[in-house]
């Protein structure tokens, strides 16, 4: 019989095996395009977290940006981030057409300073963004409802040659799109978490990125970062970082983070900290 400490020493072993494993599952390197910057930061709360961010090519050249979120910390959630992950980008990669977003042209979409538009779907065919988190809501929702777990999660297909952006957001923290004179859009949930019930409805919307702007996504544990007093960070607060402007998205994710942290001092980090930051040099 194994003595506690050796009991101990196989539990530690596991979780970094299993830290290792999660880690796989970000990217390794995020993808390089010209006229575009694209930057990350992933701190989990535990040794393993339910938080995740990826970002891959996809066909006619596109890119697609994900950030997410799962319910609840810890080795489950760890878990299922690496299912959530792995659904999406497989559906996202398979050979779907991409032919009906170049039907959608500049001159018919709205830039951020007019607001949003959404996005129709022709009648014949699906999306990337669709299938994608379509797929993934009706696998999980009916494999795996009795465990409750589902994820928020923002998904979006940038086009780098006309800098517009397709996106889902599954009930997930609104990203935020700045610029040099301060914030200048919100881009809020078309849909419901993914995974919770099986053949939801998720809308597609659209926003175009001008030079110079910068898309921030987070998870919630940035805005719910609590300090020795257990008082949170708030967004009040991560918005006042971003109505100056920046040099970069890393940039802006440093100033972020040093932030959150500073806030934090010496309390323990109550949860995932996950940030995406895409910008239109």
């Amino acid at each position: 019989m194994k003595t506690e400490h050796e009991l101990l020493l196989f539990y530690e072993r596991d979780l970094q095996i299993a830290r290792m494993i999660q880690a796989d599952f970000l990217p390794e390197a995020l993808p390089q395009i010209p006229g575009w910057e694209i930057a990350a930061c992933f701190h989990p709360a535990r040794v393993v977290g339910g938080d995740f961010y990826d970002a891959f090519p996809l066909a006619n050249h596109r890119i697609g940006i994900v950030i997410a979120d799962v319910c609840d910390k810890g080795v489950g959630a760890a878990l299922f981030m690496s299912l959530f992950r792995s659904l999406i980008r497989a559906f996202a990669q398979q050979n779907y057409t991409l032919s009906w977003l170049d039907a959608l042209t500049d001159k018919g979409s709205k830039s951020i300073k007019e607001g949003r538009q959404r996005a129709q779907a022709p009648r014949i065919g699906t999306t990337v963004l669709k299938n994608a988190v379509s797929l993934t809501n009706n696998y999980i929702a009916n494999n795996h409802s009795r465990i409750n777990m589902f994820a928020t999660l923002f998904f979006g297909v940038l086009n780098p040659g006309t800098g517009l952006l397709h996106y889902v957001n599954g009930g997930h923290e609104p990203p935020i799109i700045f610029g040099a004179n301060g914030i200048k859009a919100r881009l809020k949930a078309t849909g419901p978490a993914v995974g919770m019930m099986p053949n939801r409805e998720f809308g597609i919307d659209q926003i175009q990125l001008e030079p110079d702007d910068i898309l921030v996504a987070y998870s919630d544990g940035v805005t719910d970062a609590r300090n020795p007093k257990r008082e949170f960070f708030g967004e009040e607060k991560l918005l006042s970082l971003l109505q100056k402007p920046a040099l970069s998205a890393t940039a802006a994710l440093d100033r972020i983070e040093a932030s959150v942290y500073a806030h934090i001092g010496d309390a323990d980090q109550f949860d995932d900290i996950t940030m995406l930051a895409l910008h239109r040099v």
